[in-house]
């Protein structure tokens, strides 16, 4: 036998069809932008109403490409809808996107008028520039949720959406290759789907490869090279701010300074709910002389504390006062990020107990206050464990007021000062027989008679106390806790001045309290035998606080990524967010192991619930076996329900019964039976008439003709036919 021969090679790939990366290059694009819509929908920031509408739009696209159908819009369909999407915009804006403020109802419409954006151009992309605002958008969805959450979720996708953005790109260099070609590019098959399918396998291939290959560099180069902050970018953190207020030596009225700055100071993480930081101060510098115009320390020396432990992070424990370990015990647990100040100070709540972070040297000074002299004039972080616990009032009520010598000379001492402010105090603290309930008469006094402002009057620079007690009874925090501290000394009670900040505002995004330099803020320490300084504010709240614009939670919480993830990263962060992915790891571990053995159980359970039922019911199982076994002998046999629905009818029904098409041919089958028997076999060729026809002339022939006519009106024409009928021509030719 002859060999065939070989194709000839120009008729083969004349015959071989055109490579295209289109349908591939427009996948891998919609899935970078799925990727980056799933990113900031994890958030919690998206309505859900937007995550199903953009979602059903991307389901809808993506399943026009599996079933090789183009779901896209018209330009004029696209320009009809934008134009009512203009009058929908006033009606989301006013309506349905509420919010606590009108720029939060702007936002919030401003959203989803992007969103709306988005899937116009996913049904009408045409243009380069339109694949263009499609990956731009994707990298603006990435970008803005790393502003809005830090966590393995991000990490998760961004792995994902680096392997779409490198498999899009590479099939846009062929695109852009093929269409600048002279002629289409050949693949290696006879069809056009074989070559797009071997080229998205091999683009896929390529893409995931790459994309696995720089995540695993990344993340080897990542852990292994420790990383150690230097100065490098962090001049590109906040400007140095001269915080005025925070030396040891303050003019009264300094602080008044700083009360109308936004700057932000620092940034304080809580770890665990943030309601327990609700009333929290961060305590700065303890002050303890007063000239008559200005508080300051006679004492500035630091005692250098020593470290406990090095790995992580240098981590220092501060010596406690006598007397805590009797008290309530409130632990809290934060981290601060202190802006570029000029000041050594570290701000913590008191009393701290535990510091942590890149901190070579921590001092104490000898009214508690810490201070970093290595971190002046740059922004660091450090991590605090502070107990805010305070004895009860009745333990305080019942202190002795035995004080130390050394305490009492340093604490009392006063100078020349007008002789009302001593009998001010003796007047408000008559009624009082201890220490504590006149510090709180004291304090209440100042907040319940004078006013707080930024813009005190009638405040005399030689007597700012007795011109602010007597004349102005107006001020601000360092007026009121300057007064109480006087008052409370002319007393014979142990006050110090104290200068720090408040809370700060909370911010919902960011997961963080804000401080401010108008969060700035002056109370009084007073000391209590056995239980140390306990903390009094005599100032009454702000009649005017200042509240922020609904950017600012975004723009912090951006400032607070990039303080704590760019300029502050170093080897300590590495490690933990090691331990986080690490911890997360585990997590799913145990919930996945915790989950298979329930569904385990269950399954054996259900298993032996079945087993009982099936032992309790022996005779129904037998019995739907039975029926089971019957039918599937039926269906070996040819038989089906419709079968046996007509065999009944054949052989029980009444002689007029009506038949279906379906029976029709049935009946025919009965006919054809019949006259098998007798010899006679209808080829495939042949069509009933043509086969009925064929017994012309044959004693067999009338009844053939006249069964034939009838299964045709039955069958066809739609027409009743008696049954009685078929069954006695049957029974005719059977003789």
């Amino acid at each position: 036998m002859a060999r065939k021969a070989p194709p000839d090679p120009a008729e083969l790939a004349r015959k071989q069809k055109h490579i295209s990366v289109q349908r591939y290059f427009e996948i891998s694009l919609l899935l970078m932008l799925t990727t980056g819509f799933g990113t900031v929908a994890t958030t919690g920031k998206v309505d859900p109403v937007s995550i199903l509408v953009v979602c059903a739009a991307l389901a809808i696209k993506f399943w026009g490409y599996i079933r090789g159908s183009e779901y896209s819009l018209s330009p004029r369909a696209v320009t009809r809808i934008s134009f009512f999407y203009i009058f929908f915009f006033a009606l989301d804006f006013l309506i349905f996107s509420s919010g606590p403020s009108p720029l939060d109802s702007l936002l919030n419409a401003t959203v989803h008028l992007i969103l709306f954006t988005t899937v116009m151009k996913v049904f009408s992309a045409r243009t380069y520039r339109d694949y263009g605002y499609l990956a731009t958008l994707s990298f603006l969805m990435m970008l803005s949720s790393a502003v809005l959450t830090v966590g393995t979720t991000y990490l998760v996708f961004f792995t994902f959406y680096v392997i779409f953005a490198i498999s899009t790109f590479v099939s846009y260099e062929i695109k852009r290759g093929m269409e600048a070609a002279q002629r289409p590019p050949e693949g290696p098959f006879r069809t056009s789907d074989q070559n797009r399918r071997a080229i998205e396998n091999a683009l896929a291939t390529a893409s995931v490869g790459l994309a696995g290959g720089i995540v695993l560099l990344a993340s080897v180069l990542f852990f292994v090279i420790p990383r150690y902050r230097t100065g490098y970018l962090t001049s590109l953190s906040m400007q140095t701010q001269n915080i005025t207020g925070f030396s040891e030596s303050v003019n009264l009225g300094d602080i008044g300074k700083i009360l109308r700055s936004p700057l932000v100071v620092m940034r304080v993480v809580p770890e665990g709910s943030p309601r327990q930081f609700v009333g929290v101060k961060w305590r700065g510098v303890a002050l303890t002389s007063f000239d008559g115009q200005h508080w300051f320390n006679d004492n500035t020396e630091q005692f250098p504390l020593q470290p406990v432990s090095f790995q992580p992070d240098i981590r220092f424990r501060l010596p406690q006062s006598y007397g805590r370990e009797s008290q309530a015990r409130h632990p809290l647990r934060y981290r601060v990020l202190r802006a570029a100040l000029s000041t050594d100070v570290l701000f913590a709540a008191a009393k701290p107990e535990v510091v942590s972070g890149s901190l070579r040297l921590l001092n104490l000074d000898q009214t508690d206050s810490l201070h970093s002299p290595q971190h002046t004039y740059v922004t660091f972080g450090y991590d605090v464990v502070s107990d805010i616990g305070l004895p009860s009032p009745q333990a305080l009520r019942a202190a002795s007021t035995d004080f130390p010598p050394d305490l009492k000379l340093l604490y009392l001492r006063l100078p020349d000062l007008n002789p009302q402010i001593a009998e001010l105090a003796s007047r408000i603290t008559a009624p009082a027989d201890n220490n504590y309930d006149r510090a709180v008469a004291v304090q209440n006094y100042l907040r319940d008679n004078f006013r707080y402002t930024l813009d005190p009057t009638a405040i005399e620079p030689k007597d700012p106390i007795g011109s602010f007690l007597f004349k102005s009874k107006s001020g601000y925090c360092e007026y009121f806790a300057a007064a109480m501290a006087v008052m409370l000394r002319t007393l014979n009670i142990p006050a110090r001045l104290v200068n720090g900040f408040q809370t700060g505002s909370y911010n919902r995004i960011g997961k963080d309290f804000v401080v401010r330099a108008r969060d700035a803020h002056s109370w009084v320490e007073v000391y209590f035998p056995d239980y140390g300084w306990i903390p009094f504010d005599p100032t009454p709240p702000d009649p005017h606080p200042v509240i922020p614009a609904a950017w600012d939670d975004y723009v912090d919480a951006f400032a607070l990524f990039w303080n704590e993830w760019i300029i502050n990263y170093d080897f300590n962060h590495q490690v933990r967010l090691a331990r986080q992915v690490e911890q997360d790891s585990r997590t799913f571990q145990q919930e996945f192991r915790l989950r298979t053995d329930k569904l385990k159980r269950r399954g054996i359970d259900l298993a032996y619930k079945l087993e009982g039922w099936l032992m309790a019911h022996k005779f129904f199982v037998l019995l739907f076996m039975m029926a089971v076994l019957t039918s599937l002998i039926a269906a070996e046999k040819g038989g089906s329900l419709a079968e046996l629905r007509f065999l009944w009818t054949w052989n029980f029904g009444h002689p007029d019964a009506s038949l279906t098409p379906r029976e029709a041919t049935l009946t025919y089958q009965q006919l054809l039976r019949v006259l098998q028997k007798k010899g006679f076999r209808r080829r495939p060729s042949q069509t009933p008439r043509e086969f009925a026809l064929s017994f012309l002339g044959t004693r067999l022939g009338p009844g053939v003709l006249e069964f034939t006519r009838l299964y045709n009106l039955l069958r066809y024409g739609q027409s009743p036919v008696s049954l009685s009928r078929l069954k006695q021509i049957l029974d005719e030719l059977r003789k």
